[in-house]
């Protein structure tokens, strides 16, 4: 009597482990399943962030200029990339008020110091004619071992070049627009420690004398950050600015 009492309280026992078993397997076949469209999902992010290539429209970089890692994204630990467009004259110089911003990722981080940098390319220009519509890339990667730190902001600043800080369009003449003449006028000017512009004069002009006096009202206007030495804002003489007149195509 004692043994057939046993078997009914330790029968249902075998079932339920069954029942147990069967729900474990259930639950890892899921969590198998919802594994690789997780890392599908994660593979597709990091390629959507992925710069595209430069579009230079067949022209070879003559200078290549790498830009300045802005402060803030660099104490954060940010990584990014900024996509340009531009017109690059007959000399291979490119056209400083066609500069726009494509796409930046992410925004507000690289923008400023990408523009800075564009100015200052040179590419081989065999057509003798402007091209339009050059498409570059800037890339922001920090050192592997910068790559995950976060610090906070440093106080101290070594080195840092001048930074526009404002971009000026220069009025074009009425007349010479309607007489469709384009050309460009490069000032030679003193950036203060505050970062004013002084001193301005017309270092080259092409034409010669047409666009000097807009020029010269442009560059009065210009403001910087002024460069910075050993954390200490100093003067710069003997700047160069180039401003170009284009007419629209």
């Amino acid at each position: 009597m004692g043994l057939f009492i046993l078997q009914i309280f330790t029968a249902p026992k075998r079932p339920l482990r069954l029942y147990l078993l069967t729900v474990t397997l259930i639950a890892l076949t899921a969590c198998e399943a919802a594994a690789p469209n997780a890392r599908k999902a994660t593979s597709n992010t990091s390629f959507e962030a992925e710069p595209p290539p430069n579009f230079t429209r067949g022209l070879l970089a003559r200078r290549t200029v790498e830009p300045l890692y802005p402060l803030r994204a660099k104490n954060l630990g940010i990584e990014g990339w900024v996509m340009l467009r531009f017109s690059v004259d007959e000399s291979g110089a490119v056209i400083n008020n066609t500069i726009q911003t494509v796409e930046e990722q992410p925004a507000g981080y690289f923008e400023l110091a990408s523009v800075t940098a564009a100015r200052r390319l040179r590419f081989e220009n065999t057509r003798g004619e402007t091209v339009e519509d050059v498409r570059y890339v800037f890339r922001y990667e920090l050192e592997e071992s910068n790559q995950f730190r976060v610090e906070p902001p440093s106080v101290d600043i070594q080195f840092r070049e001048l930074l526009p800080l404002r971009l000026i369009t220069p009025d074009y003449p009425p007349d010479v627009e309607q007489r469709g003449i384009e050309g460009y006028v490069i000032v030679r000017f003193t950036v203060t420690d505050r970062g004013v512009v002084q001193d301005i004069v017309i270092d080259a002009s092409e034409p010669p004398g047409i666009f000097d006096n807009e020029a010269l009202a442009a560059a009065t206007r210009l403001r910087f950050d002024p460069r910075i030495v050993s954390d200490v804002p100093v003067q710069v003489e003997d700047v160069l600015f180039r401003f170009d007149w284009r007419l629209p195509r």
